[in-house]
């Protein structure tokens, strides 16, 4: 596929670009090379379990200054690396734990002083959209849900003919969900904690007849994000199959993603640990990921999942790269100029029904009708050498 050609065949180096990503879980940064005719390359990637979002709901939807000191120590640490690496521009992201924090906004005010980096909060619907972007950037996939599991949400996209139809936005995240159900020396069995989960899943996630399929179009079933791929390392692991992912398309049945799930369902979370397939902070939260992506491949009939090496982070650069370069880049981008120019049919809701429906503007940025917001925001990006902290 033309995104991963070798740099050597391609023209010369234009920048550097690092999407930093904080979501409720962790936070990943994704460093990019990006050559002059738009083509990009993954050169880093780091990942810190910072858990922003740890206890939110206990912790009366509050952030705690303890999990934004987390996060502050790992941004300097990595900002001084950055700069090793000669880095050009910075994009920060903030997902579902500061957006739904009543202190949201108090938050991104204390990491940008601590550490400079000003982060674009996006909406659960803005997440949906870049995480596809992102997800079609390389899988070339017309008709299908996409759904984009993380440690606060779940995002699920209906996309038809390349363009998004619906989205969906659920604070059903894998961290949010083993926080709530999951205890550390325990099995999900004891105590029916299992039944407990299923029931509040299969009552709150979506069933197929919520999307309007073309039953003539066949519609494949996408998974996104860390937990999808780490059940996919499982798998590989115990049906010995290829555990890097392809370029190409690679498929989990569901009886696979079954046998998974009642595996981890078996397993306190100390148990989990022993597995060397599983990372020791992923443990934590596979038992409720795996039981969510198994109840929605239940709800939407589907019995093979897609899985998606890429996502928001490579959602949010190509976002970037279409305005940024020239028309010959953007003739190349045809599922994100389809969505572009048609935005305002999307469909959306979420649990905490926070949007309206959309008033039309001119594209590319549409405005929510009651909050004065464009849908999708214009992401700041900043050049490292600009990113300071704020003096008292």
């Amino acid at each position: 596929m033309e995104l991963y050609k070798d740099p050597v065949a391609v023209k010369k180096k234009k920048e550097s670009i690092s999407i930093v990503d904080l979501g409720y879980n962790s936070i990943k940064i994704s460093t990019f090379d990006v050559y002059k005719n738009g083509q990009y390359k993954k050169q880093d990637q780091q990942q810190e379990y910072v858990q922003i979002g740890y206890n939110l709901s206990k912790a009366n939807n509050i952030i705690k200054d303890q999990n934004i000191e987390r996060v502050a120590k790992f941004l300097n640490k990595f900002k001084s690396e950055l700069k090793q690496m000669k880095n050009n521009t910075v994009i920060p992201i903030a997902t579902s734990a500061v957006r739904d924090a009543d202190n949201g906004k108090d938050v991104v005010k204390s990491i940008k002083k601590k550490t400079g980096f000003d982060f674009n909060v996006l909406s659960g619907l803005e997440e949906g959209f870049f995480s596809y972007l992102g997800a079609q950037s390389i899988m070339r996939v017309p008709n299908a849900i996409f759904f984009d599991l993380g440690g606060g949400s779940i995002e699920i996209i209906h996309v038809q003919n390349y363009k998004i139809k619906k989205i969906i936005c659920l604070n059903l995240g894998a961290l949010r969900l083993s926080e709530k159900f999951v205890k550390f020396n325990e099995n999900l069995e004891e105590e029916s904690g299992y039944r407990q989960l299923e029931r509040f899943l299969y009552k709150n996630m979506p069933a197929i007849d919520q999307f309007k399929i073309d039953e003539t179009m066949r519609v494949k079933l996408v998974g996104i994000g860390g937990t999808v791929r780490t059940i996919h390392k499982f798998i590989a692991g115990i049906f010995q199959r290829p555990p890097s992912l392809p370029r190409n398309h690679i498929a989990m049945t569901k009886k696979m993603m079954d046998v998974s799930n009642d595996i981890f369902k078996r397993l306190s979370q100390e148990e989990l640990l022993q597995i060397k397939l599983i990372d020791k902070q992923r443990s934590k939260t596979i038992t409720a990921g795996s039981c969510v992506v198994k109840i929605l491949m239940d709800r939407l009939g589907f019995d093979e999942l897609l899985v998606c090496p890429t996502g928001l982070r490579e959602g949010i650069l190509e976002n970037y790269l279409y305005f940024s370069m020239d028309k010959k880049h953007r003739l190349r981008k045809k599922f994100i100029g389809l969505n572009y120019d048609d935005i305002h049919s999307i469909d959306y809701s979420n649990s905490l029904t926070r949007f309206s429906a959309y008033d039309m503007k001119s594209s590319p940025f549409v405005l929510l009708g009651s909050h004065g917001d464009f849908f999708p925001k214009k992401i700041i990006s900043a050049r490292l050498d600009k990113i300071k902290k704020i003096k008292d």
